[in-house]
């Protein structure tokens, strides 16, 4: 009884920060039991203009829909997916980034940006098959000096979802995935819907001894856009720089913008980039 009370006055966090102490303490007895694991149990999305990852990239734009913007304009993506834990052949991630434009012909005026995160339970099979589910969060916003200059207001996009993902690694150069979400927080205010379906291939292979290259493709749809088709499309080489590599290549993609406050916004663009791989 007594101890029934001093637990439901202890605050939430503390509560929380007990029940992974306890979990960390159980599992790390198993010799199966790794904290902070370098690799994944589940692929990274090349071509994925919504990843969150490290990138730069210059994009061109034959013709720019989002009002009073340029036709030139700096990408920038920050985070990526970091192991957390592995045991019994489950993984437990958590992802995070930023992804924004910024305009080369205003002053590099940020137009707008999404903040992510997720958290990811993933576990993979000799067959070269693997499975992901989780959950993702999306936050998206206008940037200050657009908003300043154009009076476009933030409309809210925030997007939470449960995701669930499966990969197949055909072969060592061939990889397929396919991964659907169900939004369970959305605003029908603004025209946000449930779902999303999401498709992609990739092909990577060895160039000499030491550089690589890759193609990859990736489609997306929601149904907040009456599921049309958003594929990007990206090849490039990689190129190894100590133990991490870069991808430097070229990207298309012809649909949404990848920022939730211009969802609704079709652009078509050509990107050079510099995206640092898992």
């Amino acid at each position: 009884m007594g101890g029934d009370l001093i637990a439901a006055r202890m605050p939430a966090m503390r509560r929380m920060l007990l029940l992974w102490t306890g979990l960390f303490l159980a599992c790390s007895a198993r010799a199966d039991f790794q904290m902070f694991p370098s690799s994944y149990l589940y692929p990274h999305y090349i071509a994925d203009p919504r990843r969150p990852e490290f990138g730069l990239t210059i994009l061109g734009f034959p013709d720019p829909e989002i009002p009073d913007s340029g036709d030139r304009r700096v990408g920038l993506k920050l985070g990526g997916r970091f192991g957390l834990l592995r045991l019994g052949g489950w993984q437990v991630d958590i992802e995070a980034g930023f992804t924004g434009q910024f305009d080369i012909e205003h002053s590099l005026d940020n137009i707008g940006w999404d903040g992510t995160y997720g958290f990811l339970l993933s576990t993979g099979f000799e067959n070269g098959i693997s499975l992901q589910l989780g959950t993702k969060h999306i936050s998206s916003h206008v940037g200050d000096e657009y908003a300043e200059r154009t009076g476009r207001r933030r409309i809210g996009y925030t997007r939470e979802e449960l995701v669930a993902g499966a990969a197949w690694s055909i072969d060592d150069r061939w990889r397929t995935y396919g991964e659907a979400g169900w939004g369970y927080k959305t605003k029908e205010d603004i025209g946000q819907e449930r779902g999303r379906l999401q498709l992609g291939l990739e092909h990577e292979a060895s160039l000499g001894d030491r550089l690589g290259w890759y193609a990859a493709l990736d489609l997306q749809a929601f149904e907040e856009r009456n599921w049309q088709t958003d594929p990007t499309l990206q090849a490039g080489l990689l190129v190894p720089a100590g133990d991490r590599r870069w991808r430097v290549g070229l990207a298309v993609h012809d649909g949404a913008v990848p920022i939730g406050e211009f969802y609704q916004v079709d652009e078509t663009y050509v990107a050079l980039g510099l995206w640092l791989a898992p």
